[in-house]
């Protein structure tokens, strides 16, 4: 594992990641907050997360894990929510009661849930499938369904712009964007519909998102196994 201290303040927070993952949103989250945090790159394709110290932490063998005073906390949603509700200054989600509360739990369970999952069969129909035909047609139905799932995000976006919850930017656009930039390889991403290309305009241009991808070692069009 490689460490990484982006400041020189005693960390809050350690986030374990690895390039161009499900990461990418907490991360950003945790430059939005701008507390104190470490990067710990669990390298995938070395086998890093599945070494017992990292099994120890999430036996899932998966990242983003975020440990916090001795809290473990691994999914990238739960994540998100966690350093939110934490931070409520950022004002990157809203407070319990809000009027706009229930939208951005909405969107953010609808994206990690329903969105997600279909770009987890694109990308790794092998996990589900045993023969490349089957697999085929996996990826096949899963970019159908995409496309259905990304209209229904730019018809949103038309009517309430331009980011989910209208005029307030949230983590839940954070989030969205990250699995925009999954799409970049297939035959319609998600930035060729021109409401979210809008949007991920405006959140790749924070600072925030810039220093992540820098951090990480990837553009928006890197090669795919980042």
């Amino acid at each position: 594992m490689v460490r990484e201290e982006p400041g020189s303040e005693a960390p809050v927070y350690r986030l374990f990641w690895d390039r161009g993952s499900a990461n990418m949103a907490p991360h950003a989250v945790l430059r939005e907050i701008g507390c104190p945090f470490e990067l710990l790159r669990v390298d995938i394709s070395r086998g890093e997360n599945r070494d017992h110290a990292y099994l120890a932490l999430n036996p899932n063998a998966r990242v983003p894990t975020l440990v916090h005073s001795g809290r473990v906390i691994y999914e990238a949603a739960a994540i998100l929510m966690y350093l939110c509700e934490a931070h409520p200054q950022a004002g990157l989600m809203p407070p319990p009661g809000a009027p706009q509360r229930g939208a951005f739990l909405q969107w953010l369970f609808w994206l990690t849930n329903t969105l997600q999952e279909d770009l987890q069969h694109w990308w790794h129909a092998d996990n589900y499938l045993d023969t490349e035909d089957a697999r085929h047609e996996l990826k096949a139905v899963a970019e159908r369904r995409l496309g259905a799932m990304f209209s229904q995000l730019e018809s949103s976006l038309g009517a309430a712009g331009p980011y989910m919850l209208g005029q307030h930017f949230s983590a839940v656009d954070i989030y969205l964007v990250m699995l925009c930039r999954w799409t970049r390889a297939m035959a319609r991403p998600a930035t060729s519909y021109p409401n979210l290309n809008r949007l991920i305009g405006l959140v790749t241009a924070r600072p925030a998102w810039s220093a992540m991808m820098q951090a990480e070692g990837i553009d928006w069009n890197g090669p795919l196994a980042s």
